[in-house]
């Protein structure tokens, strides 16, 4: 039987263990309130209007009460767990962890269900951004969404089944294991085949534009590489998350909370960075003089004879469509309806949600 003593140090290894990864779990979801605040404001100054954007608007919300509630349950978690072993006098000190688990088991299994939602919905996201970007390519358009669908049933067994924080707690910790590494692993094939094929897009059209015109002038192909960026460091944070079973459970833990938040904060993050055309500017230094005079390019004449100015920070990304390309020039074109011709150039594609 254990001293006192001992009984004492295994508590605070337990608490430790517990306190760290939460704890750097609520810097992130700080992190994630500033981004998602960000992303909050430009929603309101860019009203609502299409599907694609009421969907976004919905997904990015779910985000954030899922994330809430991942904060949440931390919270609660960590600050009953030190009440329990400190202050449960009734219960002798060898049995207040063994008590400790039975009574609170429930809420180590609810703190699964924010990972599920918050990989599942990143997941979709990357799927959705890569089926736009293909709209005519039906054979991928089944594959990305099949691998969807697979990523939701899989992370909905895991969240019902499984909790990572109580792998070692669990009565059939083989089941757990699998589970978890299956659904980890379907998320990172969804991100990488969901990446892949925008960066498919992405190379095709910088290639298109050098040939044609000789620089890369278009906000579009830049978008794209953003969302090829992002989605490259996601599929890295879920591989490493990947790794539940490594022999450092601390750093197991603290990734696990961190790959969490991330979870929400790229998705958001780059939904800010591809709606606002001066943050575009900013981050890929879109100074070159081309761009200039492509964003003050004279529009159509107006009605009153004189011409009508578009200005390209004024262009929302979900109404953006590439039009024919010449080699001295290309145009920006708004039309409501564009339909992808099948003899036109590359570029010529529908690209309703990129803004997403």
């Amino acid at each position: 039987m254990s001293t006192p003593e001992e009984l004492v140090l295994s508590y605070g290894e337990s608490l430790y263990r517990d306190f760290v990864p939460h704890d750097i779990g609520y810097v992130f979801y700080g992190i994630y309130l500033v981004v998602f605040a960000i992303y909050f404001w430009t929603t309101m100054q860019n009203p609502v209007t299409t599907l694609g954007s009421r969907l976004l608007l919905s997904a990015m919300l779910v985000l954030c009460l899922s994330s809430t509630a991942q904060y949440i349950a931390d919270m609660m978690l960590s600050l009953q767990q030190m009440e329990a072993y400190l202050t449960m006098i009734s219960v002798p000190l060898a049995d207040r962890r063994t008590v400790w688990l039975q009574t609170h088991a429930g809420l180590y299994k609810t703190q699964r269900w924010p990972t599920a939602f918050n990989f599942v919905i990143s997941d979709l996201i990357v799927i959705w951004r890569a089926s736009v970007v293909y709209p005519l390519s039906r054979w991928l358009q089944i594959s990305l969404w099949s691998v969807g669908l697979a990523d939701i049933g899989v992370w909905l067994c895991a969240a019902s089944l499984t909790s990572r924080d109580a792998l070692k707690r669990s009565q059939n910790p083989a089941t757990d294991e699998t589970i978890n590494t299956v659904a980890n692993c379907i998320s990172l094939a969804a991100n990488l085949v969901g990446t892949g094929a925008i960066a498919v897009k992405a190379w095709n059209q910088r290639k298109f534009m050098r040939r044609n015109i000789g620089m890369w002038t278009s906000s579009v192909p830049r978008i794209l590489l953003l969302l090829v960026e992002t989605g490259v460091f996601w599929a890295m944070v879920q591989q490493v998350n990947n790794g539940e079973n490594v022999s450092v459970d601390l750093a197991t833990a603290v990734m696990a909370r961190i790959a969490t938040y991330l979870a929400a904060i790229l998705p958001t993050a780059t939904v800010i960075i591809a709606r606002s055309q001066r943050s575009v500017d900013h981050v890929f230094k879109f100074s070159h003089p081309v761009a200039s005079s492509i964003s003050s390019r004279p529009g159509p004449e107006a009605p009153n004879g004189g011409t009508t100015h578009y200005p390209l920070s004024s262009v929302r990304l979900s109404n953006l469509r590439l039009g024919e390309v010449h080699r001295s020039e290309w145009e920006l074109k708004q039309s409501p309806l564009v339909h992808e011709r099948p003899g036109a150039p590359e570029p010529y594609i529908l690209t309703p949600s990129l803004e997403s």
